[in-house]
């Protein structure tokens, strides 16, 4: 907030009674005092989007009014720095004056009109405009153009215009918007043309070259100079000699020669770094004073230096920090440590007297949240397993951020730990930015034209809002609207339950499909023939669905155990005179409702980092279910069991730019699933296992309806490429499905002519709004030892769109 804004602030309040909001005083008109607030209003926006107020406000309906209350919603209206005056008004909400409605008449700051930029040559304004935060139809801030001159200016050192100078100018355009010019003077490039060392005995310059993020100019590098790299470079030759236990190696001159390219109008830069490398050390011991609450063989056990190796900065520090982690995690973050370190330059030798200070245990006073406008502070506070008076732990302040991260409700989290108001107690504040929690997933599919009269068009839509009004609870709707089928379902979970971590989820459908299936023909022989010939029924399904679960949130994974039931009411309809279908459960649900029921149970262990897109760890779960329930009125009895597992690991991650890093991560799953039916009991080809293409054996949707059977074992390889982690990813997949006709074949006969295999490259969205995978996939088979193609001819790739589910 701006310092005239905070004063109009302080102002107001001082006066806030008899100047800006009389019909609050504590009068005789007191009558909004504890009635619920209906509705917040604004009169006077034009700018502003409502919906930005709203996230805001939304928190505070339904909620009664009181002087906090309204000094609270007033501060976060204020700190949105939208408005340069404020007034309000309360007024009845409906006409018995039950409820009342708030009502802001404000005066908006000018919007950005417009963005000029002057005396840019070698950097166009579009690229400008993008490294600026301020964007026109923006509300005008300016302090916000403050640090976009800077941004400018970064732009421009990036590309080693060292000599570059930016100011800004603003002025009103008579139609109440700014508009910013942001004036710049370039100055020359400076180009880096070589480097070079002297004092260099041990480390030879092509090393030390290696080890530099400068890079003289050549035919693929530019030779950008910039400041801030020099002085990361000279950090890092210190660090690789220190590292190698020569601790009093020091730079001891930076030496520029600088020349002036006439022809390409540039400054010419050469560097020498003269160095001074010194002797090598050796470790010869540590010894530690202070320490009661852990022992001293415990403390050195953390150190990652053996007696008498070479002397190595980083593994020292290394395990520094991990015995100051120690007392830290344990709650102990008062303690004083000093590591005195002492050289011999006789023997060479490194040695370390470690005294520790050791303070009573910190606890929490405080745990402060900021930035949530939306979701209310409990839903933040029960997923953190620290409370306020709690004994600090670092670990379970880990497993607190692994939880809200898990949640998808927010952008970015940054935890802050500042000391409290007397010795040993600490403040927790957690700083989120919150990021959409609605999801609308949409796709239209193209079918062939074999039937003239059908419209070759299917629409699927989905709407869910993972955070509903703040509340952490989930709601969903979805529709599919085809000619052979048409359903709508909707949703509710709940991860929360009575303030314990207790998950209640309710569905509910209904489905129209028109379906095929084979049907038995008689054939001039006698014999009858249930493997060729086809038939069509229609088919309307009601289904409903509730499940209940439990989690344990211990600081290495989460232990979860659920279960449910699952309802079907369906009908089939066809021609019984004409038709007589294979499937005898078809029949069996012909003319009349029928009833499917199924309980379910499951377990899993969650070791992964981060669950929608995990960069370490595992993930493991078994799920058993029983299909039948009541014998007099359902037709199948079935045991099913599916099997589950997931790891991962990252194998490269190497920072490419402040802000990206190329990564590589691997993936493998695996799931063994299977059937069991009861003796005599019958089981229709739509309870059966197949591969569907879409999440199993991607690319096969030939073989969705010809191939389904009692066993399957689903396997895949991924090779994970973060673009943009969190959001989208390059991903190279590998599957490979086998479907035997029960499990005792899967132990027994199983071989690699039974899998399916597929692969191929796809980018996959792992935004919780737009869950999608896009895949080109090949697939083939090993039939005799021999690679064959499933077209017969070789390789073709085929187009896949899926969803990426996320397993919880």
């Amino acid at each position: 907030m701006r310092l005239n804004s905070v004063f109009r602030f302080l102002v107001f309040v001082l006066f806030f009674s008899a100047l800006l909001f009389p019909v609050f005083s504590q009068d005789s008109s007191t009558w909004y005092y504890g009635k619920k607030i209906r509705s917040i209003e604004f009169d006077g926006l034009k700018n502003v989007n409502s919906l930005e107020l709203e996230g805001v406000t939304s928190s505070f309906i339904g909620k009664p009014f009181s002087d906090d209350l309204y000094f609270d919603l007033l501060n976060r209206i204020f700190a949105l720095e939208f408005f340069d005056d404020i007034t309000s008004d309360a007024l009845p909400g409906d006409a018995r004056g039950d409820s009342v409605v708030i009502k802001f008449t404000v005066k908006e700051r000018p919007f950005v009109s417009d963005i000029d930029f002057s005396g840019n040559r070698h950097i166009g304004d579009s690229e400008l405009k993008q490294a600026i935060s301020i964007k026109e139809k923006d509300i005008f801030n300016s302090s916000k153009v403050l640090l976009d001159e800077r941004a400018v200016r970064d732009a421009y050192l990036k590309k080693g215009y060292t000599n570059v100078r930016v100011s800004s100018s603003t002025k009103d355009d008579g139609k109440g918007g700014i508009e910013i010019d942001f004036h710049v003077s370039e100055g020359r490039s400076t180009v880096l043309r070589s480097v070079s060392f002297m004092g260099n005995q041990v480390v030879a310059s092509k090393t030390l070259k290696g080890l530099l993020s400068m890079k003289e100019a050549g035919l693929i590098t530019k030779g950008s100079f910039q400041e801030s790299q020099l002085e990361a470079d000279k950090l890092a030759i210190l660090a690789y000699y220190q590292n190698r236990g020569y601790v009093d190696a020091a730079i001891l001159d930076v030496v520029r020669t600088v020349s002036y390219n006439e022809k390409d109008d540039c400054d010419e830069l050469e560097i020498q770094f003269v160095i001074q490398e010194g002797s090598q050390y050796t470790f010869s011991g540590i010894t530690f004073a202070g320490n009661n609450i852990f022992s001293t063989e415990t403390l050195r056990a953390l150190l990652k230096l053996q007696d008498g190796e070479t002397f190595n900065q980083e593994r020292f520090q290394q395990g520094l920090l991990a015995i100051t982690d120690l007392y830290y995690e344990n709650g102990y973050t008062s303690n004083g440590f000093d590591p005195a370190v002492s050289k011999n330059p006789e023997t060479k030798q490194i040695s370390v007297n470690f005294t520790i200070m050791e303070r009573p245990r910190s606890h929490i006073e405080n745990i402060i949240l900021r930035g949530n406008t939306k979701t209310k502070d409990y839903v933040i506070l029960r997923e953190i397993p620290i409370e306020t008076g709690d004994i600090f732990s670092k670990a379970k302040v880990t497993t607190g951020l692994r939880n809200l991260f898990n949640l998808q409700f927010f952008s970015a989290i940054v935890p802050e730990i500042v000391a409290g108001s007397e010795e040993n107690l600490v403040d927790l504040i957690l700083n989120v930015e919150e990021q959409s929690t609605t999801s609308l997933e949409f796709g239209v599919t193209f079918s062939g034209m074999a039937d003239p009269d059908s419209f070759p068009v299917s629409l699927f839509l989905k709407w869910q809002n993972s955070n509903f009004m703040g509340t952490g609870k989930a709601v969903s709707a979805t529709g599919e609207l085809s000619t052979d089928n048409q359903s709508i379902s909707f949703g509710y979970s709940d991860s929360w339950l009575f303030g314990l971590p207790v998950s209640v989820s309710v569905n509910a459908g209904v489905e129209h499909s028109s379906l095929t299936t084979l049907r038995e023909i008689y054939m001039p022989d006698g014999s009858v023939n249930d493997s060729k010939y086809y038939m069509n029924y229609n088919q309307v399904a009601f289904d409903l669905g509730a499940s209940i679960g439990r989690r344990w949130i211990p600081d290495f994974a989460i232990f979860s155990v659920s279960g449910g039931i699952v309802s079907e009411i369906l009908r089939n309809f066809y021609d019984a005179d004409v038709f007589v279908p294979a499937d005898s459960t078809i029949a069996s649900y012909h003319g009349q409702w029928g009833i499917q029921n199924s309980l379910w149970m499951s377990a899993s262990v969650d070791a992964r980092d981060i669950n929608y897109d995990p960069s370490s760890g595992w993930f493991a779960r078994q799920r058993v279910s029983w299909t039948g329930l009541v014998p007099a009125l359902e037709n199948e009895f079935f045991f099913r069991s599916d099997t589950k597992g997931e790891i991962y690991f990252t194998l490269l991650d190497l920072p490419v730019t402040d802000s990206w890093n190329l990564k590589f991560v691997l993936s493998g799953f695996t799931t063994l699933s299977f059937i069991n039916p009861t003796p005599n009991s019958k089981l229709s080809t739509s309870n059966m296992l197949y591969v569907d293409g879409m999440f199993t054996g991607r690319g096969w949707e030939s073989i969705y309806n010809t191939h389904r059977t009692k066993a399957m074992w689903n396997n895949s390889i991924e090779l994970r490429m973060p673009l943009a982690p969190g959001i989208v990813s390059f991903d190279f997949f590998f599957d490979a499905v086998a479907l035997k006709d029960d499990l005792s074949d899967m132990f027994t006969s199983l071989s690699i002519e039974d899998f399916y295999f597929s692969f191929g490259p796809g980018l996959r969205m792992s935004l919780q709004q737009f869950p999608l995978r896009i895949l080109l996939a090949n697939t083939f088979q090993i039939k005799n030892g021999s690679v064959e193609w499933r077209n017969g001819k070789g390789p073709e790739w085929d187009f896949v769109l899926s969803f990426n589910l996320i397993d919880r």
